[in-house]
């Protein structure tokens, strides 16, 4: 009889280890379903997250490139602008000679009672010169050889 209590028990203790045993392998199983679950999710997470940065990556590549072809566009207009203004500096300077050699030989009015005075000035008369021949004072001699050239006041 106790061999037979022995045989039943370790019989049982057997079946029980074996139950234990499933249930630990069952156990595993479903942690490992959980664990592919869950990664999965996390894996479909980060999919889109990255369809999302490639996305927004393009998008910035896209800004790039226009700013890129603004700023060539800019620069070629620059350049256009560049020569344009000195074209403009080159008249103006032209403008400027010619105004310049114009006022030169600007007609005297003939009603001025200062005729005289502007020829004498525009032929090299001195601030004492025109006080004396034409009895003015220094202040309208300084004034006329400022106007209409000549020799700058001492």
């Amino acid at each position: 009889m106790t061999q037979s209590l022995v045989n039943i028990s370790t019989s049982m203790l057997n079946e029980t280890t074996i139950l234990i045993g499933f249930i630990a392998l069952a156990l595993v199983i479903v942690g490992l379903l959980v664990a592919v679950v869950w990664l999965s999710r996390l894996y479909l997470k980060l999919n889109k997250n990255y369809i999302t940065i490639e996305s927004i990556t393009q998008s910035n590549k896209n800004d790039i490139y226009g700013l890129c072809s603004a700023a060539l566009s800019v620069n070629e207009n620059t350049g256009t602008i560049h020569e344009k203004l000195h074209e403009l500096k080159q008249q103006l300077s032209q403008i400027s000679e010619k105004m310049s050699a114009f006022s030169q030989y600007e007609p005297i009015d003939p009603n001025s009672p200062y005729n005289v005075d502007i020829r004498k000035i525009r032929d090299g008369a001195s601030i004492e010169e025109l006080m004396r021949q034409s009895e003015i004072s220094y202040d309208e001699a300084a004034l006329l050889i400022r106007l209409h050239g000549g020799k700058q006041p001492i």
